[in-house]
């Protein structure tokens, strides 16, 4: 039987930093983490044609601090009314589901440049493309011509479900260079995504060595 580790979690405490950084009392718990997946949920949501592709989320006290990694280009539309609005719009959600008082909110927004070299950014790319009806195969070379620009030394994608409107899903990946995932001090960038088409949903994986 395979036995499936999911390779950022594997990695926590070692290079990797959670993408939530706060502590609480065993009560409150899950309180917290229903909160958190609540916040990714609304931005997600909210930040639909905008590039963002990481959300870390930290406490202090009553503060919620949250920082959003964007694409360079995107930050023209994350302007200082946009953040305002949706900072008004989230406190105002939390009240309404969680009946507990929020002192303030912080949203920073975080550049990123060398996008080619983030799992997460290239896994959505993938996405877009199949839901354009791009060939499967076409879009695995593009990612990993794209990912070889940058600085890597090895990338992985797998693809599964109805590939090309085939009455049978299938699994089907590409890899380029080295990629590790048993060996804890490699630093291996990981992202999944799913994408709707008309035959069924695609998932994609991709996995980045740098």
């Amino acid at each position: 039987m395979g036995q499936k580790i999911h390779p950022v979690g594997f990695r926590i405490g070692i290079y990797q930093e959670p993408s939530a950084i706060w502590y609480s009392k065993d009560k409150s718990y899950a309180f917290f983490v229903k909160q958190d997946i609540f916040i990714r949920d609304f931005f997600k949501k909210n930040l639909v044609n905008i590039n963002f592709y990481k959300l870390n989320i930290s406490r202090k006290l009553n503060f919620i601090f949250i920082q959003i990694s964007t694409i360079k280009s995107s930050t023209v539309f994350l302007n200082e009314n946009k953040i305002s609005f949706l900072r008004s719009k989230l406190m105002e959600q939390l009240k309404l589901n969680f009946n507990k008082q929020i002192t303030d909110i912080i949203i920073n927004i975080l550049q990123i440049n060398n996008i080619n070299k983030d799992a997460e950014v290239l896994a959505e790319f993938a996405k877009q493309q199949i839901q354009k009806r791009t060939p499967f195969r076409r879009v695995m070379k593009s990612i990993i011509l794209k990912a070889k620009k940058e600085s890597i030394q090895g990338i992985k994608i797998q693809i599964s479900g109805r590939l090309n409107g085939a009455e049978i899903a299938r699994t089907e990946w590409s890899r380029d260079g080295r990629v590790p995932l048993h060996t804890l001090t490699a630093e291996i960038n990981y992202a999944f995504s799913t994408a709707q088409t008309i035959y069924g949903i695609i998932g994609i994986k991709i996995w980045i060595f740098h």
